[in-house]
C-alpha cells in the first residue's frame, strides 16, 4: 500500500483515536486522540483529524466502532454518533470507507501483538505464531467487547457478535445476591453490567446494597484508584469481584469458541491494573468449569498491553484488503 493515505480508527464510547496507516505489516502514524463529546459527528472528527495532521486526500478509510455493525452501519452503544459508510463516502468525497467492530480489529491484531504487548496471566505459554489457531478475546471499557479469530493456512477469519449482552451467571451464592441486587435494577442483567465502568458501579452498589452500608457516590476510576490504595473494604471487594467475573467470562469464551490456543483480555480498564489482575481470581474464575475444568488449566491468557491494538488491527485490514 505505498503512497497511500489511508485513514484507519479506534472510536469507543469516550474517545476516538485516528492514525494513518502504513505499508508495514500493523504499523501506523500520526496518531491523534479525540474525545467524542467534542464533536457532533464522526466527519466532524475526522476534518479536524484531517486538519492537524495537514493531509487534504485520502485514499480511504477503515473504522474500528464499537457497536454492532450492520450493512456498514453502526450505532454507538456508549457515544451518541451514528456511522453510515456510505454516508461517509459521500462526505469525504472518495470510494473506499470500510467499518469494522472494535474487537473485530483487536480480534485481526492478535497473531501481530509481540511479547513486549503482552502480559501472561498464570503460566507463561508461547504465542501461537504461525500455525492455525482459534484465539479469543474481550475487555471491560466503557461497555464489554468480544470476538474471536481464527487462523488458517495464514489466513485471518474474526468470529463477531455481540457476546459483552450475554446474560450474567452468577457461579456462587454471593454472585446470586449480587444479581438479585441488580435485577431490582435492571430487567435484565448482561455481563457487561458488570465487566464495564458502568459495571463496576454496579458491582460496588451491590456490596454496599448487601453490607447494610451507605455507597459513596463515585466513579469506577475511584472505585478502583480506592481498591488500589486499600483505603475503602467495599471498594476492594468490587474490584476482586470484578476480575473473579471477567476470568468466569474469559473461560465461557473459551468454551462457546473452542479457544484452545489462548484468550486474550483488552480494554482499557484492566490494562490500568497488572498487579490487581495477576493477583486477582482471574485464573480462578477462568477454569472454574466444573466437569470441564481439567480442559481449561492449560490455555493461556494474556493481558494485551499494547495501547492500540485495533489500530493495530485495522492497519493490517487495510493492508490485505484495500
Amino acid at each position: 500500500m505505498p503512497e497511500k493515505n489511508v485513514l484507519i480508527a479506534d472510536i469507543g464510547g469516550t474517545n476516538a483515536r485516528l492514525a494513518l496507516a502504513t505499508e508495514i505489516e500493523g504499523q501506523f502514524s500520526q496518531l491523534r486522540t479525540l474525545a467524542c463529546a467534542d464533536y457532533e459527528t464522526s466527519y466532524d472528527a475526522i476534518k479536524m483529524y484531517l486538519w492537524e495532521i495537514g493531509v487534504e486526500r485520502l485514499d480511504g478509510v477503515c473504522l474500528a466502532v464499537a457497536g454492532a455493525v450492520v450493512n456498514q452501519k453502526v450505532k454507538l452503544t456508549n457515544n451518541h454518533w451514528h456511522l453510515d459508510g456510505a454516508d461517509l463516502q459521500r462526505q469525504l468525497g472518495f470510494d473506499k470507507v470500510h467499518i469494522l467492530n472494535d474487537f473485530e480489529a483487536i480480534a485481526y491484531s492478535l497473531p501481530t501483538l509481540a511479547e513486549n504487548d503482552l502480559l501472561s496471566v498464570g503460566a507463561s505459554h508461547e504465542l501461537p505464531r504461525g500455525k492455525n489457531s482459534t484465539l479469543g478475546v474481550l475487555g471491560p471499557g466503557s461497555g464489554l467487547g468480544v470476538a474471536g479469530l481464527v487462523v488458517r493456512h495464514a489466513e485471518r477469519f474474526p468470529l463477531m457478535g455481540e457476546g459483552g449482552h450475554i446474560g450474567f451467571a452468577p457461579e456462587n451464592s454471593f454472585q446470586t445476591s449480587v444479581l438479585e441486587v441488580l435485577f431490582r435494577k435492571y430487567s435484565r442483567v448482561s455481563a457487561e453490567r458488570l465487566l464495564s465502568g458502568p459495571g463496576i458501579q454496579n458491582i460496588y452498589l451491590a456490596i454496599c446494597t448487601l453490607e447494610g452500608v451507605e455507597p459513596q457516590q463515585i466513579t469506577a476510576s475511584e472505585i478502583a484508584r480506592q481498591a488500589q490504595s486499600r483505603t475503602d473494604e467495599f471498594s476492594q471487594k468490587a474490584m476482586e469481584l470484578f476480575f473473579e467475573i471477567l476470568g468466569q467470562t474469559a473461560g465461557d469464551l473459551m468454551l462457546s469458541l473452542g479457544a484452545f490456543d489462548g484468550v486474550f483480555i483488552g480494554g482499557g480498564i484492566v490494562q490500568r491494573y497488572p498487579d490487581e489482575l495477576l493477583a486477582s481470581k482471574f485464573r480462578q474464575g477462568f477454569e472454574a468449569k466444573g466437569r470441564h475444568s481439567e480442559l481449561l488449566k492449560p490455555v493461556p491468557t494474556w493481558l494485551i498491553t499494547h495501547k492500540n491494538p485495533g489500530l493495530i488491527g485495522a492497519s493490517y485490514y487495510v493492508q490485505s484488503h484495500f
